[in-house]
């Protein structure tokens, strides 16, 4: 059991390396210092990238490791 959650740990540690990226090719795309609808934009985006990864994630996490039928 102490395995399994830390391997779960790291998949999320490592998932953090690509989202990073993306953040920052995000703002280098959007550039969300220049005006405010900019900004509205890149935060939208941001929302958007953060449901979808975390649900990625988390489908991933649940096919890697299946609940046992109790």
């Amino acid at each position: 059991m102490r395995v399994k959650r830390l391997l779960i740990l790291v998949i999320i540690l490592l998932a953090l390396i690509p989202a990073f990226y993306v953040n920052r090719w995000l703002q280098q795309i959007i550039q969300p210092r220049r005006s405010f609808v900019q900004l509205m934009l890149y935060i939208l985006t941001c929302f958007a990238f953060v449901f979808v990864y975390t649900f990625l994630l988390v489908w991933i996490i649940t096919q890697v490791f299946p609940q046992a039928n109790r």
